[in-house]
């Protein structure tokens, strides 16, 4: 039953934190109450309950049959499982918060083109209250602050990405992080067939999962 419990607490999280990705910071992530963006009809309980209502509607409004992103559900389901792995303890404390936020900023990053700060700095302050600090973190938020007023060729939300990862990698795992993501991330826009802009952060955290799951698959 408690395993049944972490994966509810993750599914509601990644609920919470989706609407948090749509809404903020042009809207109160509070008022108005959940509702359909196609018809605005307001969600009742039984809309809202995690993966299960948006399987049952065929990922569909169940009022005016509009379609609804996929991600949302794969979000929670994401989350769910993590948290779940969490109670196993396959997981420490710093992983789950820090997979947590790569995946909201991530998202976020990918449909915004932006980089929410107040979303990274809450996350970061949990992180801290939990992991606590060191050097190379504060190396990466001075990077940060200055990509913010100077053209270096990065985005300021990489660095404080990577100041969060500085507090649950060591200096060789985040090396190894940084050469993955960059290999992966030109790799990516080679491919591309239309040149665009990539967010980098949604490789930061591939590098970041997969070094965790390797460690894990070591033990």
């Amino acid at each position: 039953m408690i395993d049944f419990y972490f994966f509810l607490v993750g599914s509601i999280l990644a609920s919470f934190l989706g609407l948090v990705i749509d809404r903020f910071p042009e809207q109160s992530i509070i008022r108005p109450a959940s509702h359909c963006d196609s018809c605005q009809t307001r969600l009742r309980p039984l809309d809202l309950i995690p993966i299960l209502s948006q399987v049952l509607n065929h990922f569909r409004c169940r009022y005016c049959k509009a379609p609804y992103p996929v991600w949302y559900a794969l979000f929670e389901l994401g989350l769910g499982l993590l948290f779940l792995a969490w109670s196993w303890g396959w997981f420490s404390l710093g992983q789950i918060i820090l997979i947590t936020a790569g995946l909201t900023l991530g998202i976020y990053d990918f449909h915004h083109q932006e980089y929410p700060l107040l979303v990274w700095m809450t996350f970061h302050l949990i992180l801290m209250a939990s992991s606590g600090w060191n050097l190379v973190m504060v190396f990466f938020l001075i990077l940060g602050i200055l990509a913010h007023f100077i053209d270096i060729r990065m985005g300021a939300g990489d660095f404080l990405f990577l100041a969060s990862c500085a507090i649950v990698f060591s200096a060789t795992e985040l090396l190894i992080l940084i050469q993955f993501a960059s290999a992966t991330g030109i790799l990516s826009f080679l491919l591309q067939k239309k040149k665009e802009r990539l967010p980098f952060v949604p490789f930061l955290l591939l590098a970041a999962c997969v070094i965790i799951f390797g460690k894990l698959l070591l033990v």
